[in-house]
C-alpha cells in the first residue's frame, strides 16, 4: 500500500509538470482515481468521495460572509478590496464571476474577484479600481494559501506584479499574504463537506 501511494504521488508530480493549469489534467485524474479506488473497496471500511468546494449557493453564501468579515475593517469608503484567485481556462473559471455577482447582490461594491491567469484579469481590476473614487486598494489571495501566485504575481517586487501595477498608477496598496485557509470559518467549511461524504450527503 505503502508503494502505491508513493507512486501516486511521482506518477501526478510527473504528469502535472507537464500539463497546465486548466488543461483538464485535474479533471481526469479526479476521474481515474475514482475508477482506481474501486479496486480497493474490500481494503479498508470505507471510501468516501465528496463534493468541492464552491458547489451550492450556500458554499457561496458562506465563503463570501468568511471573506467580508475577515476584511471588514478596511471598510472605510475610500478602499476596494480585491481578492486575487489562480483562474483557469476550464469551465471551473466561471466561479469567480458567480462570486462577483454574489458580492455585488449583496451590495458589497467595494469588492472585487480577480485572477491571476484567466478572467476577470489583472486589466480588469485595475479598470474597476481606476473607475471608483478609491484611494487605497488591500489585495487578498483568493487561494487557501497564500503561495507563490501571491507573494509574486499579486505581492511581488517585479514591475508586472499586481501590487507594483496599482502602485505605478498612485494608488496606496496593502498586500494581506493570509490564505483563506487562515480564516476559521473557511476552515470549517471544508470540515463540513468531509462529514457530509462520511454521512453519505455529498
Amino acid at each position: 500500500m505503502l508503494k502505491f501511494y508513493w507512486e501516486l504521488g511521482r506518477d501526478i508530480v510527473g504528469m502535472d509538470a507537464d500539463n497546465k493549469y486548466g488543461s483538464g489534467f485535474y479533471k481526469c485524474l479526479s476521474n481515474d482515481l475514482k475508477e482506481e479506488l474501486t479496486n480497493y473497496e474490500g481494503r479498508f471500511d470505507a471510501i468516501k468521495l465528496g463534493a468541492p468546494l464552491l458547489t451550492s449557493d450556500e458554499d457561496f453564501d458562506k465563503v463570501i460572509d468568511a471573506i467580508t468579515k475577515d476584511t471588514e475593517s478596511f471598510n472605510d469608503g475610500k478602499t476596494l478590496v480585491a481578492f486575487m484567485g489562480h483562474g483557469t481556462e476550464a469551465e471551473s473559471n466561471g466561479v469567480y464571476a458567480k462570486m462577483q455577482k454574489v458580492l455585488s447582490d449583496m451590495g458589497m461594491a467595494n469588492y472585487f474577484i480577480g485572477t491571476v491567469e484567466a478572467e476577470p484579469s489583472v486589466d480588469d481590476v485595475l479598470a474597476l479600481v481606476q473607475a471608483g473614487s478609491y484611494k487605497r486598494v488591500v489585495l487578498r489571495p483568493m487561494m487557501v494559501v497564500a503561495g507563490d501566485h501571491a507573494n509574486n504575481d499579486m505581492a511581488g517586487d517585479e514591475e508586472d506584479s499586481l501590487k507594483n501595477v496599482l502602485s505605478s498608477k498612485g494608488y496606496n496598496v496593502h498586500c494581506v499574504l493570509k490564505g483563506l485557509g487562515e480564516i476559521d470559518e473557511f476552515r470549517e467549511l471544508f470540515v463540513n463537506h468531509v462529514n457530509a461524504a462520511i454521512e453519505g450527503q455529498d
